[in-house]
């Protein structure tokens, strides 16, 4: 890697463009606090760009339409019992015991050629990719998909209504995405000077990951995996590795051709930084994608680890109001589910809205959780304020909630996904519960007033967000399952059944791993004892939370 030029300080007037207002930020977006470094051009939820945009006439009928179809796997209800008992079983087993019908997935084959539209499938796959021309895609799928320009002079192409299934496609088809092209994900990288900000020693000291690194686990053998829309620039992470005295990087670049990323946004630069700040010894591969691709470099990341891997994605979008995304959420669910079950651990960021994740897509009123890290297959990671000690360890810590600014870690209530079985406790069941799955599950460092020191975009900066926290956690769990398997253990997988079970303080628990962060809302819901919705279980102290994964994998035998 080249070094880079001498670092210069972010301007004022790029700080200024990037913290414009709510309506101006993309509909999917990483999760990155203000102050910022950069902002993407900003679009709004897909239903707003319709209603607002222009109509330009139906797309050309042989116009080619990818598509993606999620289907339905055998015994859902088994695998969730699995899952929920913190279990993970073989690839082969999942395909042989929980993988969608191959007779039911060849009649779906044969309905879509009869209509004219191709289709791939590799076998245990939850997802079957097809392209057809447009006029076969809307004869068979009840759309029109016309040419659109939206208020903010994006053109794209979509349907003004919502798809119906055929019922020939019924017995095993429950999602379809792919009949837009508009730009669902976009990245900004937080950043500017704050003299609250904090090293990732000084966040390892803090959560008590140095006794760890003390005796050498430093993530050696573990990989994690990041789903990226924006390119990391090199000479940014050597720059980092200088300053921090840290070795070179080990990042490859996956397999995935789901599409093109953009240019250097510092989203992936933080993503990579932070993992190897606290984990250097793990190997970090990224899959790029393009705006509307990322389901399909994250298939490709699962079908690449069959085994499982550590991924941390700052990627998501809100559950829009009234469900009219739901499909994303289950094409989403159909991927991660057999991937959680087969030994992945997936950190995901909730978001930097608060309680309103849709904010950042136009909706200003209503409280909407975010749609990617509500999933139940999925640890979501909401944010802190922290403050240290006077000799640099744990002092406190508060929900990040900023209410002149309007950001904070974002957590709620899903709308689309019910409560899964592991997830109790004490606050769990609060009054805002419905029966439906709740987040965060955990958080850590996120509020940019004490933001992480970085290397972005051709300076050092100070970035927030639970874009900062989601890739500590993961850079955690490599520790953790580099610390297993140094003892013979399985390795940690799926987290959250063993997350919600230390949180009940079960009979011979090494010791209790939570920080319970009880002050400061998330701009509604509030920090309180036990579980919350604002902080989740709370922050962790890393070493404790080692000792307890080999108390849990020897008591409860995951492997």
């Amino acid at each position: 890697m080249k070094r880079a030029a001498p670092l210069v300080a972010a301007v004022a007037a790029l700080l200024l463009a990037a913290c414009g207002s709510a309506s101006a930020q993309v509909a999917t977006h990483a999760r990155s606090g203000t102050p910022t470094v950069v902002s993407l051009p900003a679009h709004p939820l897909l239903s707003l760009a319709i209603r607002n945009g222009r109509d330009l006439g139906p797309l050309a009928a042989g116009t080619p339409v990818h598509l993606t179809l999620g289907l339905t796997g055998r015994d859902p209800a088994g695998l969730d019992t699995l899952l929920s008992s913190g279990q993970h079983i073989s690839a082969q087993q999942l395909a042989s015991q929980f993988g969608p019908d191959a007779a039911a997935v060849a009649a779906v084959r044969a309905t879509l050629a009869a209509a004219g539209i191709a289709s791939h499938w590799t076998a245990g796959d939850t997802t079957m990719s097809a392209q057809g021309p447009a006029g076969a895609v809307d004869a068979l799928f009840g759309v029109r998909i016309d040419n659109r320009v939206g208020q903010d002079g994006v053109h794209f192409y979509a349907p003004a209504s919502m798809p119906a299934i055929p019922a020939a496609l019924q017995s095993i088809v429950n999602a379809v995405s792919g009949l837009d092209d508009y730009p669902t994900a976009g990245a900004a990288a937080g950043g500017g000077r704050s003299p609250t900000s904090v090293t990732a020693k000084q966040m390892a000291d803090f959560y008590n990951v140095t006794p760890l690194r003390n005796n050498g686990i430093d993530g050696t053998g573990m990989t994690v995996v990041f789903p990226e829309i924006d390119q990391f620039d090199e000479s940014m992470l050597d720059d980092f590795a200088s300053k921090f005295n840290l070795p070179a990087f080990n990042v490859q670049l996956g397999s995935s051709s789901a599409g093109r990323p953009g240019k250097e946004q510092g989203e992936a630069d933080l993503d990579l930084e932070i993992v190897h700040a606290i984990a250097p010894g793990a190997k970090e591969v990224v899959y790029y994608a393009s705006a509307d691709t990322v389901p399909q470099a994250e298939q490709q990341m699962y079908r690449d680890f069959p085994h499982g891997a550590i991924e941390s994605s700052s990627l998501g979008e809100c559950e829009a109001p009234g469900g009219q995304n739901k499909s994303d959420a289950t094409l989403l669910g159909d991927m991660q589910k057999p991937a959680a079950a087969a030994g992945w651990s997936i950190f995901v960021a909730t978001g930097d809205r608060g309680a309103y994740d849709c904010a950042d897509q136009g909706d200003f009123n209503d409280v909407q959780a975010d749609l990617d890290a509500s999933l139940p297959y999925v640890t979501a990671v909401g944010g802190t304020l922290v403050r240290l000690s006077s000799s640099g360890g744990y002092g406190s810590e508060a929900a990040w909630g900023e209410p002149i600014e309007q950001w904070g870690g974002s957590g709620g209530v899903s709308e689309y996904w019910s409560q899964p079985s592991y997830q109790q406790g004490p606050g769990v069941q609060n009054r805002f519960s419905n029966g439906q799955r709740e987040t965060p599950d955990i958080s850590a460092n996120a509020d940019a007033q004490s933001g992480w020191d970085v290397f972005a975009q051709g300076s050092e900066a100070v970035v927030g967000g639970t874009s900062a926290a989601t890739p500590f956690w993961a850079a955690c769990a490599a520790l953790i399952d580099q610390d297993l398997k140094k003892q013979g253990l399985p390795l940690i997988g799926f987290a959250n059944p063993a997350l919600y079970t230390f949180g009940q303080s079960p009979s011979g628990l090494p010791q209790f791993p939570y920080h319970d962060v009880t002050q400061g809302t998330n701009l509604y819901y509030p920090a309180v004892s036990g579980y919350d919705l604002a902080t989740g279980l709370g922050s962790a102290d890393i070493n404790a939370l080692a000792s307890d994964f080999v108390w849990y994998e020897r008591n409860h035998g995951s492997g």
